[in-house]
């Protein structure tokens, strides 16, 4: 069956949406690996074929990673060939299918060992106003590493108590709330410290290195590595990141929207947020276990 002008209209769609190479092929890889071993035609498809699709995954030990890139591939294609009058009706409308990350993919601090990560920057320097005031803003706005790292200083407004975010995954652009205390400390940082990391040349950038270049991406990775070894916060596996993932869970924890929570970080789906959703409800389960007298190990039913 003839399935390649499929494949290229779906990889002219996400080329339009301003996805990364890399990200196109892994999707576009799925699509054809799902439509190679499609036995009808892709218009006849059923709600039942999709989930017998990512039966046959699971079923042949395909990693959680795979099976989620196939999910939102498919659900996309489809997505697009509905909208472009390709096929009448779309099967994942009437489908719900999920696959939960690996075990240690996404490490969520609690609220607590928040405070203690924060608490352990000290900021009796300009070095230490200036990580402080990265990660606080980390974690009241959701940011990628990649976001922080790209700011300049025109792109923080304190008097609205906003943040813009330029061209941020998918080359989108965003404007974030800026919380009190992350203000506190990024207007010291930008109004004392911030000039005695400036040579002669003019550098824009919000966050400078100690040779007054725009600190990277890896240099804050290692600089969230110092401070939780310094925290002792035990979750080895935690990155920058998982600041993000804990914005996102302490936000829903506290009744926040989840429409909210999508716009603050960027998620163009919201099965993207919906996913924390599920990470509160598994470890809402695990407190219920363990603590509720009627689920506790000591608990005896009386006859």
């Amino acid at each position: 069956m003839d399935n390649l002008k499929y494949i290229l209209f779906y990889e002219d769609y996400l080329k339009g949406r301003g996805l990364q190479e890399e990200t196109i092929k892994r999707k576009v890889r799925e699509v054809k690996r799902y439509l190679d071993n499609l036995a009808i035609d892709i218009r006849d498809i059923k709600p039942a074929d999709i989930e017998n699709w990512f039966l046959y995954l699971a079923d042949n030990d395909y990693s959680a990673t795979t099976k989620n890139i196939s999910l939102s591939a498919l659900k996309e294609l489809f997505f697009a060939l509905q909208r472009h009058d390709m096929i009448l009706v779309n099967p994942f409308e009437r489908t719900e299918i999920y696959f939960k990350e690996k075990a240690g993919l996404k490490v969520i601090l609690t609220e607590k060992e928040v405070i203690q990560f924060l608490e352990s920057i000290e900021t009796a320097t300009g070095l230490g106003y200036r990580d402080r005031s990265i990660f606080e803003l980390m974690y009241v706005t959701g940011m990628r590493v990649s976001e922080v790292s790209n700011l300049n200083v025109s792109d923080i407004d304190f008097s609205l108590n906003e943040v813009f975010i330029r061209e941020s995954k998918g080359n989108k652009d965003r404007i974030v709330p800026l919380g009190n205390v992350a203000k506190g400390y990024l207007e010291k940082w930008i109004k004392k410290y911030r000039a005695y990391f400036l040579t002669k040349k003019k550098n824009d950038a919000l966050f400078l290195s100690g040779k007054a270049r725009r600190l990277s991406k890896s240099s804050i990775r290692q600089l969230f590595k110092k401070y939780l070894k310094l925290s002792g916060v035990e979750k080895e596996k935690a990155t920058p990141h998982s600041l993000r993932h804990s914005c996102a869970t302490h936000l829903l924890t506290h009744g926040a929207d989840i429409r909210y929570v999508q716009s603050l970080l960027g998620h163009e789906s919201i099965e993207t947020t919906v996913i924390y959703t599920r990470e509160i409800v598994e470890n809402l389960k695990k407190m219920y276990k363990t603590h509720h007298p009627r689920e506790n190990e000591l608990f005896v039913e009386n006859d």
